[in-house]
């Protein structure tokens, strides 16, 4: 398994069915009527296909992490995070956070991670396409990009319906309407809410990593804007002041 199926290894299939019980003729009788619910696999293949007709999106999202610290007491760090995508070849990134401030842009085939801390920047040329060059990042440098699982235009055809999934009914996201899906692994659960309608965009997730102590979670609200393009400069870096450049190393299994 790759990096990128590891980041985004949703994978899906479930009937789910429940037992109703109502009233005829004012006399009470109780009836086991099978429904049939949507399938979780089809809501998130449906979401990721329009993900990959948007040709940009802009995306701002609060994540909150658990990490158990020196294995006596779990705490949560907050990021902000803004995205920027514009197909098919600019991307920019910004992070800041608890323990975070750092962007990322991705311009037609050149690339710059910048740490907002340290004054830091590093350049790369990569693959002009948006997919390639985040694989290209992602395998031979491991540059992990922050909401890696929206950014693609191809997710659907990625990934293979393998793994049983839940439907848990209609919830709100910030007063939108969402189908509530789920899905368990041996390492890994996730829950997703997916908007109703026309526009199946993810509006929150959260991921619980069973192979740690206390299973920690981390949980990402989103907010998009899918009407408006982006203006070119996002995607420029401009050096700041006494920034200073250093040199990006390709991970060590491929040195």
């Amino acid at each position: 398994m790759n990096f990128i199926q590891k980041v985004i290894s949703v994978s899906f299939i479930l009937f789910f069915s429940s037992n109703i019980v109502y009233a005829s003729g004012g006399t009470s009788q109780i009836n086991q009527v099978k429904t049939v619910s949507p399938l979780p696999s089809a809501i998130i293949m449906n979401a990721y296909r329009y993900l990959g007709t948007l040709q940009y999106f802009s995306v701002d999202a609060v994540t909150d992490n658990d990490d158990y610290l020196q294995k006596k007491i779990m705490v949560t760090f907050r990021h902000n995070i803004h995205i920027d995508l514009q197909r098919p070849n600019r991307l920019h990134i910004d992070v800041e956070g608890d323990l975070k401030s750092r962007s990322f842009y991705i311009n037609n085939g050149d690339f710059t991670a910048y740490n907002k801390d340290l004054n830091y920047f590093g350049k790369l040329n990569i693959p002009k396409n948006l997919d390639a060059a985040l694989d290209y990042l992602f395998e031979r440098y491991n540059i992990k990009t922050a909401l890696a699982n929206i950014l693609y235009s191809d997710l659907d055809k990625r990934i293979s319906p393998k793994n049983k999934g839940f439907y848990f009914g209609i919830s709100k996201v910030n007063d939108i309407e969402c189908h509530h899906i789920g899905f368990s692994y041996d390492n890994q659960e996730i829950q997703l809410w997916i908007e109703k309608g026309e526009k199946p965009l993810i509006q929150k997730f959260t991921l619980i990593d069973k192979s740690e102590a206390l299973y920690p979670r981390s949980t990402t609200t989103l907010k998009w804007i899918v009407n408006t393009k982006p203006n070119m400069k996002l995607f420029i870096f401009d050096v700041p002041y006494k920034a200073i450049q250093i040199d990006i190393q390709p991970n060590n299994e491929e040195n």
